[in-house]
């Protein structure tokens, strides 16, 4: 996880909204929130220019649904297996 910076965290923390409209309503909530809203953007970052667009279209399947996703993970670790890798 992302280490966050605690800069005015200690009398800021209760107005801190990010991405998905999520407000955090204690302190350790809007650490998280920070945590997760900058790993976000490093992964968001580190994509080529024609993976966003396929990252949000998995995600919109996905995000809705999370036991499909867990299944999909698991086929997907399954063909990895068969065809001789070690999966994620």
């Amino acid at each position: 996880m992302t280490t966050v910076p605690a800069i005015g965290m200690e009398s800021d923390w209760d107005q801190a909204t990010y991405g998905t409209e999520h407000t955090a309503t204690t302190q350790d909530a809007c650490i998280q929130a920070v945590s997760v809203h900058y790993d976000a953007h490093a992964l968001w970052d580190g994509l080529t220019l024609i993976e966003p667009d396929g990252l949000a279209s998995i995600l919109s399947h996905l995000l809705p649904a999370p036991d499909r996703g867990a299944e999909i993970l698991a086929l997907a670790r399954r063909h990895k297996s068969l065809k001789g890798g070690t999966g994620t």
